[in-house]
């Protein structure tokens, strides 16, 4: 999706600075959020940072849209791996609030559901009309492709992966029986289950709508992106090569 954002804009411009400039102003509410996600939580947990922009730069084989730099001496690896996952929680948290507030989900779900043309296109169109349509559809493309972890993000994922599986291996123990079927160990058990299951439940819809919601969205910027880089292609006499 970047590469063809940026060749989009060459094709259409024919200059790499303009290009830059397309491909950042198309992303720049995601990259907002993802760098003040960072510098925001780094001032919360006290790391200090190096450097902090909100513009892009040149690397090599490839534009950097934003940074925060963390002072990885003096910080200890956990807080920075939380303040490298920060944009993808806060993405994600964005965008499904946006899809669970701005669009009625369920009404097209309903309509894929029943197999009628008729009843699918009228969802379709009924999902549409929803107020600012496109603005919102925007700002789920825009978060979505700029939320991803960066490479000078520091990340160990174990610190994620490890307290999750022990949840889940805790909420099996207790599902499979092991507890009981009476006295204080299964009451015990009961509420433990619950406390976690509901927010894990949460957290998975939320997930899943935030992840379908983008994937949706970005399938179709992908065709649109295609079509367009065709189009101008021929009518521009250019050709476009990806290495």
């Amino acid at each position: 999706m970047h590469k063809h954002i940026q060749g989009l804009g060459l094709l259409l411009t024919n200059n790499t600075q303009a290009a830059v400039l397309i491909y950042y102003l198309l992303l720049l509410p995601g990259v907002v959020l993802h760098e003040c996600s960072q510098w925001l939580l780094a001032q919360i947990l006290r790391v200090k940072i190096k450097k902090f922009q909100l513009w892009p730069e040149k690397q090599k084989g490839s534009i950097r849209l934003g940074m925060v730099e963390i002072d990885e001496k003096t910080t200890d690896e956990f807080r920075a791996s939380l303040i490298g996952m920060i944009p993808v929680l806060a993405g994600v948290a964005v965008i499904a609030l946006i899809g669970s507030t701005r669009f009625d989900i369920s009404l097209l779900g309903k309509a894929f559901s029943t197999g009628d043309l008729g009843t699918l296109f009228g969802g379709i169109g009924a999902f549409m009309s929803t107020p600012d349509f496109w603005l919102w559809v925007y700002l789920i493309f825009a978060i979505a492709n700029a939320m991803m972890p960066e490479e000078i993000d520091v990340i160990n994922w174990w610190i994620l992966i490890i307290p999750f599986a022990v949840i889940m291996l805790i909420i099996w123990i207790i599902g499979s029986g092991l507890f009981g079927s009476s006295g204080v160990l299964f009451d015990l058990g009961f509420v433990i289950k619950a406390s976690f299951e509901v927010p894990i439940l949460l957290i998975g819809q939320w997930l899943s709508l935030a992840l379908g919601i983008a994937l949706g969205i970005d399938l179709i910027m992908m065709g649109i992106i295609s079509a367009m880089e065709a189009i101008f292609s021929r009518v521009l006499n250019r050709e476009l090569e990806y290495s």
